[in-house]
């Protein structure tokens, strides 16, 4: 599904629920009015049919065996249910049921009314043709009747107590409602607000009741009650360390004259709803950008495979010292150029959201490598703590982080300047901490409480959501860590992220012992399958002094052919996974799939660790990452060769 189709489903879905809250509370006022005229049984079935998609309502009282009865229906053809009629089909439940095709009705609602734990009653609901009902229709129906049942109940034996106001009952309702609201009069002065409203908007200086609601309000328009129809908008709301974006729904509450007494004002908190699709939105650019970067780095990487390896090749094979110094400069070249794709590959494995150990200071260098070209007159330096422990967290939201603290940096020296960035432990506190500084213009003492709301900027440009530092707080906050920062104007800022320190070491990594090369590979066979062609020349360039016989196909499809030829003489296979056609891991499949044991090495310019670990379910007995040099594809297929 599209994104755009994404948000149309969600204002629908917001749609429908203001919808339903707005004929849920209508039903609502109008049972408490009945309440005070005492018309709880008579007038409410007419309420019901008139507010919901019913088609009748029928309400039956036993008040020491006389029975009340209350009747409305669109057509008055179907009042044929009885007291005992209905007894007997709820079989005395305490809850609320829904059958279908029952008593000459498509759908029928039967709701028990019940004193303490006996049932009194029953509100019957009829749909003449059947419709589906969602779970949370039919829990905002059996509230909406519990408050008609304890309204009821608020009598004494039947009868009324003309004392009670309606008023009151109308406030308790309220009182739980989950979201802010207010009642103003036609003059715009808030006459009531509920419990949530109060604790939202009521501040030190003064209290809501009493006040105009777009002074005590900010945002609010101030010709709201003039407004014929309903309103519909969003207002940014902050109140201290509070920031809200509210969505505001305003609608006439009538009386029963149908004349407009009231503005009821409904306020729904949507900032995290806003947050995360703009999180979302951020996060699937980055990943995109990683994509790219890591299909250009798969392409350059076959490209530099035979850069590199020929290089080295010509380089012990030259006697002239010029010509060497030449093929040396053309080697060290590929090596930059290697470490370059390298540090994209790096980028573009990272967007896929995983949960492990991650290493800061690789992290950090990555960034900082792809960033710098595009920084121009900024000079980066960096210090690292080459001791750093591990941290346990989310490489792609961390690299996110920095992207952002980064670019900012940038933004705030408008121009030359020096970003310097450092790590070092904190073994006191349980933390590392990487220092941003920058020597920007610095951030004004009133503001620094404030940069890391949504949707806050000091940048003008209207393009510039103000959403960067938000998550930065929030990603280093989920992390177990916080951000301490330190500026002033026209004197740069320095950020210091402070992230945990897993309370278990990682046990050092033991250095990888260098297998024992064994060029006298005469007695085996090798099937080199690569659609590069300077890769396939360089593997058999490498291997020919080995004495190993040799095979080479350029695409899956003739791999398969040379496999079925000669599949019990071939010793490894060296496989491409990226090809056309036939894809290296479906080759791979197949091979397991015919049962002949052969070992196999994975040769790509980019893979991801979920690449790696699916192909490794088909057993994969090493990963040779292009560009690679003649000394480490030896070693690799002597290492593999060896094993048992």
């Amino acid at each position: 599904m599209k994104w755009k189709d994404i948000q149309t489903e969600s204002m629908k879905l917001q749609w429908n629920f203001y919808e339903r809250t707005i004929n849920n509370y209508s039903i609502i006022m109008r049972i408490m009015q009945s309440a005070e005229e005492d018309l709880l049984i008579s007038h409410v079935p007419r309420i019901f049919v008139e507010e919901s998609f019913f088609d009748m309502c029928k309400i039956m009282i036993d008040e020491d065996g006389i029975i009340h009865e209350g009747f409305y229906s669109i057509d008055d053809t179907l009042n044929s249910l009885d007291y005992s009629t209905v007894a007997t089909f709820n079989a005395n439940a305490a809850t609320a049921s829904l059958a279908d095709d029952v008593f000459g009705y498509g759908l029928l609602y039967v709701y028990p009314i019940r004193r303490e734990f006996k049932t009194i009653g029953y509100l019957v609901l009829g749909k003449r043709y059947y419709m589906d009902l969602e779970l949370r229709l039919l829990r905002e129906l059996e509230i909406v009747c519990d408050i008609y049942n304890r309204s009821l109940l608020l009598g004494n034996g039947g009868v009324r107590r003309r004392e009670f106001r309606s008023s009151a009952t109308f406030e308790t309702v309220l009182e739980v409602f989950p979201d802010p609201l207010i009642l103003i009069d036609r003059k715009g002065y808030i006459c009531y607000a509920n419990k949530n409203a109060k604790a939202q908007f009521e501040t030190r200086k003064g209290f809501l009741l009493g006040e105009r609601a777009d002074r005590a309000i900010p945002g609010l328009p101030e010709d709201l009650v003039k407004r014929n129809r309903s309103f519909r908008g969003e207002i940014n709301y902050k109140a201290q360390n509070d920031y809200k974006v509210f969505r505001v729904e305003s609608f006439a509450v009538k009386e029963a004259n149908e004349k407009g007494e009231w503005r009821a004002v409904i306020f729904k908190d949507v900032v995290k709803m806003k947050v995360s699709e703009e999180e979302h939105l951020l996060r699937k650019r980055t990943e995109s950008v990683g994509m790219l970067a890591g299909g250009i780095a798969h392409d350059f990487n076959n490209m530099l495979t035979g850069i590199l390896g020929y290089a080295a090749l010509m380089r012990k094979l030259l006697t002239d010292a010029k010509l060497c110094r030449y093929a040396e400069a053309i080697e060290h070249s590929a090596q930059r150029a290697s470490k370059l794709t390298r540090h994209l590959l790096n980028f573009s494995r990272r967007q896929k959201k995983s949960t492990g150990l991650v290493d800061v200071n690789a992290l950090l260098d990555d960034v900082l490598f792809l960033l710098k070209e595009s920084f121009f007159n900024v000079r980066i330096e960096k210090d690292f703590d080459g001791a750093l422990p591990c941290i346990k967290g989310d490489e792609a939201e961390l690299q996110n982080v920095f992207l952002n603290m980064f670019i900012n940096a940038k933004d705030a020296m408008e121009g030359a300047g020096l970003l310097r960035i450092s790590t070092s432990r904190q073994d006191s506190r349980g933390f590392i901490r990487i220092e941003i500084q920058d020597t920007g213009k610095g951030i004004d003492q009133a503001l620094q409480h404030r940069i890391f709301e949504p949707y806050f900027s000091t940048k003008e440009s209207v393009s510039n959501l103000g959403m960067g530092l938000y998550l930065v707080d929030k990603v280093i906050k989920e992390h177990g860590g916080f951000i301490e920062i330190d500026s002033e104007k026209e004197k740069g800022t320095v950020f210091y992220l402070y992230l945990p320190v897993p309370s278990l070491r990682v046990s050092e990594a033991r250095p990888k012992e260098v297998p024992r090369l064994n060029q006298n590979m005469g007695k085996k066979t090798i099937l080199i399958v690569d659609d590069e062609y300077l890769v396939r020349e360089l593997l058999k360039g490498v291997l020919v002094e080995t004495g190993a016989r040799l095979l080479e196909a350029e695409n899956g499809e003739d791999a398969l052919q040379i496999y079925m030829e000669h599949k019990h003489d071939i010793d490894l296979v060296i496989l491409d996974v990226i090809m056309p056609g036939i894809k290296g891991d479906e080759v791979l499949q197949r091979i397991r799939k015919a049962g002949v044991d052969m070992k196999v090495i994975i040769s790509s310019g980019f893979m991801s660790e979920e690449q790696r670990a699916k192909l490794k379910e088909h057993r994969v007995d090493g990963f040779l990452d292009k560009p690679f040099k003649d000394d480490e594809a030896l070693s690799m297929i002597a290492e593999v060769l060896e094993r048992e």
